[in-house]
């Protein structure tokens, strides 16, 4: 029942109970261990003294064996007899002869057993705790005498444990002091160290009765003199410990952090203790966390994607194929009605159906071109250059329109292998969707930016293009459905473009992701993994 009563007590509570019964428990130790160890030394001395006070006593009444003065010898007796726990005295000639005793009846007996006993050195003598001091009187080297005198040890340790007792009362009031002072000392102390866990509990509690993926990660920089911001693992342009803007860099660093930032020796210098440690390594696992719910969203729609148009596709084939036979038995119609009927309204109309055709046959081409497995022909290449010639052949468009080219190529991007014919297909449909988004704005300033850059990280190397133009921008409602089949705002469109721009990215392995704000513009960046 206790047991299960401190569980439920606060980290505060336990931590200053524990300490304070862990003081007790040593200071009691310290304090009885002290007592003992007191007890036996002082019981050493109290015995080493009541000897010597005996010897001086018996040395002081030397004369009185000699004179035989027996008044003496009984006030040399009074007097051993007074010292603490001294309860017997007798005092024999060389005879072994009784001269003087503390008991009147033992007077004039001959004990001639103790002297053999003893022989004529001091000698001291344990029964239990009854100890028998034997002292022969010299002058020189002949004895005159000899004084047996007894105390108990019992007496002595009990007048010894009334004075410590006193002593250990009072060290017990002052360690029961001192067990207060450290209880509201460390209740204190452990309510500030534990403040962080408890900012911990509260930012899970928070976190796991939201959606992980929209919770922020609000963090203040670490307070460090002259603070090095730069990464030494070279992660992040600043270590995002040390950073204003610490929880925008720590989600875009993602799983990083928990693989790069808990082995790193910067990290284990700021972030302080090991609660703190716990704090940061949260923070960590929830930008983890994050990137990978990301991913997995990203996987759920790219999945989407290719089955929409794996089934768009299979339909498409059918339909351009039934579609196409009739296209060409209408189109060969419209020319014999054309060519045999002189008249001016049938050949009017039958231009018409003419052109119609042509541009259902020409969508027709382009649902069976999509339809189409992908098969990339892989060759190694320049990206940069396949780019520049691509972009080279649309120049004439974008002049038309007014809209500045700009070209920006990494000189460090590697030849890798890709398929060129593909690629080219995959910048036109990028290049005129801009063209289009551009024409529809009306501005002086248009432009089309195109940039490569190699990316070389710890663990892979990526080739990166980007496409990027100032035009109208795609609006929110509208993004979700891009890289889906036959979708499309434009008029004449077909809405396979993108989707055909994806499935290629795909069939090399690749990645792409879109950037757009509406009415400024879209960025379109594409991935390859080189390693």
């Amino acid at each position: 029942m206790t047991l299960d009563y401190f569980k439920k007590l606060s980290i505060r509570w336990k931590v200053a109970l524990a300490t304070s019964i862990y003081i007790l428990f040593v200071l009691l130790g310290a304090i009885f261990f002290t007592a003992f160890s007191f007890e036996q030394k002082l019981l050493k001395e109290k015995n080493q003294n009541i000897v010597e006070n005996i010897k001086n006593i018996i040395e002081s009444y030397k004369d009185s064996f000699v004179l035989r003065n027996l008044e003496k010898i009984d006030e040399m007796i009074k007097k051993i007899d007074e010292l603490p726990s001294v309860f017997y005295v007798s005092v024999l000639d060389v005879d072994g002869r009784i001269i003087g005793d503390t008991e009147i009846s033992n007077l004039g007996f001959v004990n001639k057993k103790l002297l053999q006993e003893f022989n004529k050195e001091p000698a001291i003598k344990k029964d239990k705790n009854i100890i028998s001091f034997y002292y022969p009187v010299k002058i020189d080297t002949e004895n005159i005498g000899f004084v047996v005198s007894k105390y108990n040890l019992d007496i002595l340790k009990y007048t010894i444990d009334r004075e410590i007792l006193k002593i250990l009362l009072q060290t017990l009031a002052i360690a029961s002091l001192v067990i207060l002072v450290s209880f509201a000392g460390v209740f204190v102390i452990s309510g500030y160290m534990v403040k962080p866990l408890i900012n911990l509990k509260n930012k899970i509690t928070k976190i796991t009765t939201t959606y992980i993926d929209s919770s922020e990660i609000d963090l203040k920089p670490v307070d460090a003199i002259n603070p090095d911001k730069k990464c030494i693992k070279e992660i992040s342009e600043a270590c995002w410990l040390i950073s204003e803007n610490a929880g925008d860099i720590l989600l875009s660093l993602g799983d990083k952090s928990l693989k790069e930032c808990s082995v790193c020796e910067k990290f284990k210098q700021l972030s302080g203790d090991e609660i703190h440690q716990l704090n940061y390594s949260f923070y960590m696992m929830v930008a983890s966390l994050k990137e990978y719910l990301r991913k997995l969203d990203e996987a759920h729609r790219e999945r989407e994607t290719l089955n929409c148009m794996a089934t768009m596709g299979e339909m498409s084939a059918k339909i351009a194929h039934e579609v196409k036979n009739a296209l060409y038995a209408i189109g060969n119609a419209a020319n014999y009605l054309r060519n045999n009927i002189e008249n001016d309204l049938v050949r009017e109309f039958s231009g018409v159906i003419k052109e119609e055709v042509n541009r259902l046959n020409k969508m027709t081409v382009s649902f069976l071109n999509f339809s189409k497995l992908i098969e990339p022909v892989f060759e190694k290449g320049n990206l940069n250059k396949e780019i520049n010639n691509s972009v080279m052949l649309l120049k004439p468009d974008m002049d038309y329109e007014n809209i500045k080219l700009l070209l920006e190529f990494d000189e460090k991007l590697p030849d890798f292998s890709f398929d060129k014919n593909l690629m080219k297909q995959v910048i036109f449909n990028l290049v005129l969707n801009s063209i289009d988004a551009l024409r529809e704005k009306d501005s002086k300033d248009k432009f089309i930016k195109i940039k490569t850059e190699y990316i070389k990280m710890s663990d892979r190397e990526i080739a990166r293009i980007i496409v990027e133009d100032n035009g109208t921008g795609i609006s929110r409602e509208h993004r979700d459905k891009i890289f889906q089949p036959f979708f499309t705002t434009k008029p004449k469109g077909t809405g396979l473009g993108l989707p055909m721009v994806y499935k290629i990215i795909f069939s090399h392995n690749g990645a792409i992701s879109m950037e757009t704000e509406e009415g400024r513009g879209t960025k379109f960046i594409i991935d390859f993994r080189l390693k």
